[in-house]
């Protein structure tokens, strides 16, 4: 079936109406107007294009010049086998739909997972990942968790990680098809345990007044309340009078409905009395609102379409024409926003897919606009642009925005065949594409002959990239959840934070911070007989050569720097108390060799100064008194002046040893090479 035959039936149920076969592999996810059916025989590709043949030896050529160094788009050799990870759940077919980082660095990876083409059995599956790629086994059973709907099927579409570390998941649970269904939010423990505190056993379902509805997206306010968002199925049809709106819903914490939000919790919202659906949500810092996804006229057909809500969930009519905003992308054909991003200056970046010359065209669609709604014309002069890898029914399932402001879309050509393969594309913050990332801006990625794609990726704040999906096996394991993770910098290579570190005994090791900008950290600890110390300097980027030494104060560097990721490890010994050290880092160099200016980083020492303000003196002593027998924690740490793991006597004896005793040295804490080669 060429793809464009699809366009008119709304595929946010079509993918789930018709007849599963054998393996589910293509377009899995419930929700794409020209997704075709779900479960589709993984294959072999008997023809694949002269375009992609040329592309795949342009790739090979290129990598092969590659090889010595690392670039931005280059698979990560530090993640799972090569830069891949493949997951199966129970010999099933599983498909990840969504990614989100916890501040840790491990991974929550969501989707759906069913056994023997049974999609009536079909659940929400998570599983999570260490930072190297292996399943974390504290978390569920073997790292991996599923969720059961009795008698319906369930497919899980975003989750977000809150504060508290549990982990919200959202999606839809229906019977035979999707438009009958509800949305479902769960919220897990960070150890996988459903939380029972949330909903009823941890599941909150939410109704809309139409036949059935999704969620497709799933954001959280900084007030801890939580934003659903998707379908509401009014009259859905194959035909072209079918009738979907935008939906929300806002919860509280606990899963109840924010009456403060619309009616009674939720809003809905039509443009033309057509199929209209909400693929992303964003939360602006002002409280407002940005629903992302598709609207359909007569018109234009399928557009790029958004809504901004003020918060409490009437529409802001400030922002584009009363509110709404649709984008046709010149063809009046099928235009699909599957994604969106809010940059910093508050323009949102939206991606998916463009349909047009009978099918034929088929590319990554992204748009850009300004806080007003318009298109902003700085990006690739009209505000739309197009990315084309060459392949059939390509569609953005994700868009990123790096901190440079340049944009990285993900997503997969649902073609059925060899050539679906991981898409990415990273451009630059005027549209045009990077020629830095991949080749030419763009990286295609396979895991094998057969056929997987990307849905979901999330933006590490080392500028790495992980994207998920699925890839379709010829074992019993049908599909499996896939994974890979990009080389990728976040920024120019820079210092982001420094620490002097110390291990307590058993009680663990403990930090104090050096900032890097106004007065110095203040080291209170010994450093035993030999005044030795550890500071640990952490980058933007994976760090892999440089030196450092003391360039003011009494000290030394003791052996080599260790580098490890983005840090690199510095052992001090020699160092004398009341002053302040300078220690400089100079040749650090990052894996895609660029180099560090020279900076130094300055520490105030002063054993006994156990709350930091420069002297020791009374209290210093009854700070430390008041803690001894007490265990040492993150709080306390700093009055365990010898580091024994144990607060005692021992400890008070020093404090009031020292007592007395001051920094006199000066507290600028970051200088410039010529005051540092003086001392001043």
């Amino acid at each position: 079936m060429l793809p464009n035959l699809c366009h008119t039936i709304h595929g946010a149920v079509s993918t789930l109406n018709q007849k599963r076969t054998l393996i589910q592999v293509t377009n899995s996810s419930p929700t794409s107007s020209i997704d075709q059916p779900r479960q589709r025989l993984a294959r072999r590709s008997l023809i694949r294009s002269l375009v992609i043949g040329a592309t795949a030896i342009v790739l090979l050529l290129s990598a092969s010049g590659q090889m010595a160094q690392a670039a931005d788009g280059d698979l990560d050799p530090t993640f799972g086998a090569g830069g891949q990870v493949m997951t199966d759940f129970n010999r099933s077919t599983d498909i990840a739909f969504a990614v989100a980082l916890q501040p840790d660095g491990k991974y929550v990876v969501v989707g759906t997972t069913y056994t023997n083409n049974d999609y009536s059995g079909e659940d929400f599956a998570i599983a999570r990942y260490n930072a190297d790629g292996t399943l974390d086994t504290t978390f569920g059973v073997n790292g991996k968790v599923t969720t059961d709907f009795p008698n319906l099927a369930a497919v899980a579409s975003s989750v977000v990680v809150q504060p508290d570390g549990k982990i919200l998941v959202a999606g839809g649970a229906f019977p035979a098809f999707t438009f009958l269904g509800d949305f479902k939010l769960v919220r897990y423990n960070p150890d996988g345990s459903l939380d029972t505190s949330f909903g009823s056993g941890g599941i909150v379902t939410t109704s809309f007044p139409g036949q059935g509805s999704y969620a497709f997206a799933l954001a959280l306010q900084s007030d801890g309340k939580i934003i659903a968002a998707g379908t509401d199925f009014v009259n859905f049809s194959n035909e072209d009078n079918s009738n979907t709106d935008f939906a929300l819903e806002r919860y509280n914490p606990d899963g109840t409905p924010d009456t403060t939000f619309g009616n009674g919790g939720q809003v809905t919202t039509d443009f033309d009395g057509f199929n209209d659906d909400v693929f992303s949500i964003l939360v602006r810092p002002d409280g407002k609102l940005v629903a992302v996804g598709s609207a359909k006229n007569p018109a234009t057909f399928y557009d790029f379409a958004a809504v901004r809500y003020l918060a409490n969930g009437t529409i802001d009519t400030t922002f584009g024409v009363a509110g709404k905003v649709r984008t046709d992308f010149g063809h009046a054909d099928f235009d699909q926003a599957r994604s969106a991003a809010l940059q910093p200056d508050g323009k949102i970046v939206a991606a998916g897919t463009t349909i047009f010359n009978n099918g034929l065209s088929e590319p990554f669609a992204v748009a850009r606009y300004n806080t007003n709604g318009t298109l902003d014309t700085t990006f690739d002069s009209d505000g739309k642009l197009q990315i084309d890898f060459g392949s059939f029914d390509q569609t953005a399932y994700k868009v990123l925005v790096q901190s440079d402001g340049k944009i990285i879309t993900v997503g997969y050509p649902n073609t059925e065949s060899s050539d679906s393969d991981f898409l990415l594309a990273r451009c630059n913050p005027n549209g045009s594409l990077d020629p830095s990332f991949g080749v030419g801006g763009k990286v295609r990625t396979s895991f094998g002959d057969l056929n997987g794609g990307a849905y979901g990726a999330v933006l590490q704040p080392d500028g790495k990239i992980v994207a998920v999906g699925f890839q379709a096996t010829a074992t019993d394991r049908f599909a499996e959840f896939a994974l890979a993770r990009y080389l990728g910098r976040s920024s120019s290579l820079a210092l982001t934070s420094a620490v002097s570190r110390k291990t307590h005994g058993s009680a663990g090791t403990f930090v104090i911070p050096l900032p890097l900008s106004g007065s110095p950290g203040v080291e209170c600890r010994t450093g035993g007989a030999t005044g030795d110390y550890t500071q640990v300097f952490t980058f933007t980027n994976n760090v892999v050569s440089g030196n450092a030494s003391v360039t003011s104060g009494i000290g030394s560097v003791s052996g080599t720097p260790v580098f490890s990721g983005n840090t690199m490890t510095v052992n001090l010994t020699g160092v004398a108390n009341a002053q302040t050290l300078t220690v400089t880092l100079t040749g650090v160099t990052d894996e895609f060799s660029q180099l560090l200016p020279d900076t130094p980083v300055s520490v105030s020492m002063l054993i006994g100064d156990v709350n930091g303000n420069g002297v020791v003196n009374a209290t210093d002593v009854a700070q430390t008194k008041a803690q001894v027998g007490q265990p040492v924690t993150g709080s306390n740490f700093r009055t365990d002046v010898n580091a024994s793991g144990i607060i005692n006597g021992t400890d008070v004896a020093i404090v009031k040893s020292h007592s007395g005793g001051s920094s006199s040295a000066p507290l600028t804490r970051v200088r410039s090479n010529a005051a540092v080669a003086t001392g001043y």
